[in-house]
C-alpha cells in the first residue's frame, strides 16, 4: 500500500497535472562518489522529464571497519573506475581545506541545478579558484541540516538518490532508477534503453551466449578467489554470480570465507542493513538469483559452519557446502546455527559431520579466517565480498565485470 501511495504521490499525480517528477539527490562535496554521480545526472537530465533536487550534506563517511588513508585509496580508485566506464572527469586526490570550504561556501550561494552543482565539483576537485572563503558556521549548519534529513528519511551515505521511496547508491544503481523512469513514462521518445549498465557481464547477454570460449590451458592456473561473509547479502548475490562466471570460462574459484564484520567488533547502522538487505534483494532478483528468507547466522552459526569448511576443502566440497549453506540461510529459512541442520546438510553432500569436526580440530578455522583477513587487509580492502584473479582485485560483486574483462584481455580466444 505505502509503495502504491507514494506513486501516485510522487509520479502519477505530477504526471496527470502536467508535473516533472522531483528526485531528491544527497551529496558530498569531498566524496568521489558523489562528484561521478553529478557527472552522471547532468547527462540523465538531458534524456528524462525529471526534476532533480539537491542536497549537500557535510560530509563523506568513512567507515567504521577502516582507517580513513585505505577508505581514501579504495574510494578514489573506484570512483576513477566509474570515471573510465562513462568518461567522465578522473581525480587525483581529496580536495583540501581551502577547496573544500570554498566550495561549500560557493554551493550555498550559487547551486540551484545539476549544471552549477558539477561546475563547483569540478572547481572545488582541480582546486580552481581565485579566492578562497574561509570556513563558515552556517555553511556548516546548512549541510548538517540536509544531513540530518537524509538520516531522518532512513538513510546513511552521500551520493544516493530517493525516488518513489526506494533508495540508489552512486553510479552503479542509475541502472535501476532509468528503468523505473522509463517504466514511469518519463524517457524522452529519442531514448528508450538505459545507460548505465557498464557492471553487466557480457557473456550473460541475450546475443553473446557463445561469447568468449577460453582455451582452458590459457587460464588452467588462473582461479578467481573470492573473499565472502556468510552473513553478507552481497558474498550470496556475487558468489552466484561469480560461480557463473567460473562455469562459463571453466575457470576454478576458490572460496575464502572471514568473519563477519559484527564478530570482528563493528557496529553496523540499522538503516544500512536495511538499505543492504533491500539492494541485495533487488540485485539477486536481477541476475535471477532466489532471495526468500534471511536466517542470521552470526555467532553459533558462522562458528558451526567454518568448523566443517576445512573438512569440505579436502573433500573437494567447499564450493557445494558453501552453496548449501548459503541456500539454508537466503532461501530456505533454515538455522544454520541448530547442529542438527547442519548434520542434513553435510549429509545431503556426502559428508560425515562427525569426521568434519575431527577434521576441524587439527585446522583451526580461527587461524584460516584470520589468514584470510589478513590477506585481505594487504590487498587494501577491509569488507566482501571480494574477487581477485591474477593482479586484478575488486570490492563488491558489482565489480565482476571487470573480472570479466580480465579474464578476456589475459586469456587467448578461441
Amino acid at each position: 500500500m505505502r509503495k502504491q501511495c507514494l506513486a501516485f504521490r510522487y509520479s502519477s499525480l505530477p504526471k496527470f497535472l502536467g508535473v516533472t517528477p522531483k528526485i531528491d539527490v544527497y551529496v558530498a562535496l569531498n566524496d568521489p562518489h558523489s562528484y561521478m554521480l553529478i557527472q552522471a545526472l547532468v547527462e540523465l537530465e538531458q534524456r528524462f522529464t525529471a526534476t532533480f533536487c539537491l542536497y549537500l550534506v557535510y560530509e563523506s563517511r568513512i567507515s567504521l571497519s577502516v582507517d580513513a588513508v585505505t577508505w581514501r585509496k579504495w574510494v578514489i580508485n573506484d570512483a576513477n573506475l566509474i570515471a573510465r566506464q562513462y568518461g567522465f572527469s578522473t581525480i587525483r586526490e581529496i580536495p583540501n581545506a581551502n577547496a573544500l570550504f570554498t566550495g561549500q561556501q560557493l554551493w550555498q550561494m550559487q547551486t540551484t541545478n545539476l549544471t552549477n552543482a558539477l561546475a563547483i565539483f569540478r572547481q572545488t576537485w582541480d582546486n580552481d579558484f581565485e579566492h578562497y572563503y574561509h570556513v563558515s558556521t552556517p555553511v556548516i549548519n546548512f549541510q548538517i541540516k540536509n544531513q540530518q534529513r537524509l538520516f531522518d528519511k532512513g538513510h546513511y551515505s552521500p551520493a544516493s538518490i530517493q525516488y518513489l521511496g526506494e533508495w540508489y547508491i552512486g553510479v552503479d544503481r542509475l541502472w535501476y532508477l532509468e528503468h523505473k523512469l522509463i517504466e514511469k513514462g518519463y524517457a524522452c521518445e529519442s531514448n528508450q534503453t538505459p545507460k548505465y549498465n557498464a557492471n553487466s557481464m557480457a557473456f550473460l547477454a541475450k546475443d553473446n551466449k557463445s561469447l568468449c570460449k577460453l582455451k582452458t590451458s590459457d587460464h588452467l592456473f588462473q582461479p578467481i578467489e573470492m573473499f565472502l561473509s556468510l552473513r553478507s547479502p552481497y558474498s550470496y548475490v556475487g558468489f552466484h554470480k561469480v560461480k557463473s562466471l567460473c562455469e562459463h570460462y571453466q575457470i576454478p574459484l576458490i572460496l575464502k570465507p572471514i568473519l563477519p564484520l559484527v564478530m570482528r567488533n563493528v557496529e553496523v547502522p540499522q538503516c544500512k542493513k536495511k538499505y543492504i538487505y533491500m539492494d541485495a534483494n533487488r540485485e539477486a532478483i536481477s541476475a535471477g538469483v532466489p532471495y526468500k528468507s534471511f536466517v542470521d547466522p552470526i555467532g553459533e552459526g558462522i562458528v558451526k559452519c567454518f568448523e566443517v569448511f576445512a573438512y569440505t576443502c579436502e573433500k573437494g566440497k567447499s564450493q557445494a557446502f558453501i552453496e548449501a549453506v548459503f541456500d539454508a540461510i537466503y532461501v530456505r529459512n533454515i538455522d544454520v546455527a541448530i547442529t542438527e541442520n547442519l548434520i542434513t546438510l553435510c549429509q545431503d553432500l556426502s559428508l560425515d559431520y562427525q569426521d568434519a569436526l575431527e577434521y576441524g580440530l587439527e585446522h583451526d578455522w580461527q587461524q584460516w579466517s584470520d589468514t584470510n583477513q589478513m590477506i585481505l587487509d594487504k590487498l587494501g580492502f577491509w569488507g566482501v565480498p571480494c574477487f581477485r584473479y591474477a593482479e586484478q582485485v575488486y570490492w563488491g560483486q558489482d565489480r565482476l565485470a571487470e573480472i570479466e574483462r580480465a579474464i578476456i584481455s589475459y586469456s587467448k580466444i578461441l
